[in-house]
């Protein structure tokens, strides 16, 4: 393993905890990350040999929801770190929300990554926002991945794949506001935005 660039440490030559740059050092350890080295503390410029030791990072097994279909997969955690109900973790494409945790064939709302057996988390960096679009005399369900902070409001035009329409109404849920509110975004609508289809632009710019 390669030594890191810089180490966050309580100088002990002016007292501030901030980045040290490592000058030259090395990392080994077995059971724990242990760093050997020289360091240059960034506030007053002071130099020093340290050694420093963590705990190495456990793989936990991890399985998340996308869609109708779930996917298992290991993350990187430290021992120590807690793993709560609810929270979002970083996954490589994107970000997840813990919905379960089990330790020792239990549901717990939250843990250490050392006691923890599985972790259930769902994807929370896109989501299905239904669209209720209104085609002369009938209503068509119609929804779309967005991302949960994407922003519709009352006027938009949406592309719906064949149909672009013109959003009139939205209902929302949580903290968007009622239906006779102008915006809201994707992770907080509820039955979504009302809308009708854009009709063709007789000059053919769509």
């Amino acid at each position: 393993m390669a030594a890191p660039s810089a180490l966050v440490l309580k100088c002990e030559s002016c007292g501030v905890e901030g980045p040290h740059r490592v000058l030259r050092g090395k990392v080994g350890g077995k059971d724990e990350i242990v760093f050997e080295g020289i360091v240059k503390c960034s506030a007053c410029s002071a130099v020093r040999s340290v050694t420093t030791r963590e705990p190495k990072p456990l793989e936990v097994p991890l399985i998340v929801s996308w869609m109708d279909r779930s996917v298992r997969q290991l993350i990187e955690m430290g021992p120590a770190e807690v793993v709560v109900v609810g929270e979002e973790l970083p996954l490589a494409e994107g970000r997840a929300v813990v919905t379960a945790i089990e330790v020792e064939g239990k549901r717990v709302h939250q843990a250490k990554a050392s006691e923890v057996d599985t972790i259930w988390a769902k994807r929370a960096d896109k989501v299905w926002v239904a669209f209720s679009v209104n085609m002369a005399n009938r209503t068509v369900a119609r929804r779309i991945l967005a991302a949960p902070d994407e922003e519709f409001v009352v006027g938009d035009i949406v592309d719906l794949g064949r149909d672009r329409v013109l959003v009139h109404r939205i209902s929302g849920k949580g903290p968007c506001p009622p239906p006779t509110s102008s915006g809201c975004t994707a992770g907080s609508c509820g039955r979504g935005p009302r809308s009708e289809v854009v009709p063709p632009d007789p000059a053919g710019r769509g």
